[in-house]
């Protein structure tokens, strides 16, 4: 049930999906999306794939342990449940899938600026517009069964962006205009849809040019610190088939899975 003073407007949703394999749920307030669909795949309560949009979000997670903080009036934070038919380990490129897709459904609704920090990060005139966080639910040898968390700013009307010592983006144009959330979330469910079929068939390979098209580093020069400190330098040159990074440097190329590492332009 939702509140009266948190609204969702279920026809702008219904009127821009174009798919019907996900089941929404709405929801006043969860700790964590993400965790409200791992707890369901635990229990096997879950039999189709399930979108579950909480309005307000108590202890949202982003990666690499980081929290992600959102607004019940000018955020739009959500989870999806998806089970492919490939095992874990060819499922490593699935965030930067999911990148390019949140990327692609902005801008239709003509959100401008918009770029992918490797991995899966988006940012607009550099700043963090959104973030994924892809978990595992459950897994077996021939298919796993995955939770997908994203979380976006669209608005910083609230006092929430205030308190932070980070400048962040949000899906404003000049005017101050803010696109529709549930519009938002219903094309990026439709984009989701088509991808998630393409990359169990294909894999990552079919997506990388556009993944690079919209990279914000790629062809520049980058450090990826590692978590022992050490630090890689070099150009970003490339990514490959399983969400690697591509780095070229005097020693010749390198690669280096997501992971805890952090990207820093040079």
């Amino acid at each position: 049930m939702i509140n009266p003073h948190l609204s969702w407007a279920h026809d702008k949703f219904h009127n821009a999906l174009t798919t019907n394999t996900f089941t929404l749920q709405v929801v006043d307030e969860l700790s964590s999306s993400n965790d409200y669909l791992l707890t369901q795949i635990k229990n096997n309560a879950l039999t189709q794939p399930t979108c579950v949009v909480a309005l307000h979000q108590t202890r949202g997670r982003g990666r690499q342990g980081k929290t992600w903080l959102s607004d019940p009036q000018h955020s739009l934070t959500f989870s999806v449940n998806y089970c492919f038919n490939l095992t874990i380990n060819n499922t490593t490129a699935l965030p930067l899938v999911v990148a390019l897709a949140v990327t692609e459904a902005l801008e239709l609704l003509s959100i401008s600026h918009i770029r992918i920090k490797w991995p899966n990060d988006i940012l607009r005139r550099q700043d963090k517009l959104a973030g994924i966080l892809v978990e595992t639910g459950q897994f077996n040898h021939s298919s796993c069964h995955l939770v997908i968390g994203i979380g976006i700013n669209i608005s910083q009307q609230s006092g929430l962006y205030a308190s932070l010592d980070a400048s962040f983006a949000d899906c404003s144009d000049e005017s101050g205009y803010t696109p529709s959330r549930e519009q938002l979330l219903a094309l990026i469910l439709n984009r989701l849809d088509d991808y998630f079929v393409q990359f169990e068939q294909e894999g990552f390979t079919p997506f990388i040019n556009k993944w690079l098209h919209h990279c914000d580093h790629f062809n520049q020069s980058i450090n990826l610190l590692k978590p022992d400190g050490r630090v890689a330098s070099g150009t970003h040159t490339g990514v490959l088939h399983d969400g690697s990074i591509v780095i070229t440097n005097e020693t010749g190329e390198e690669y280096f899975h997501t992971g805890e590492i952090s990207l820093r332009r040079a």
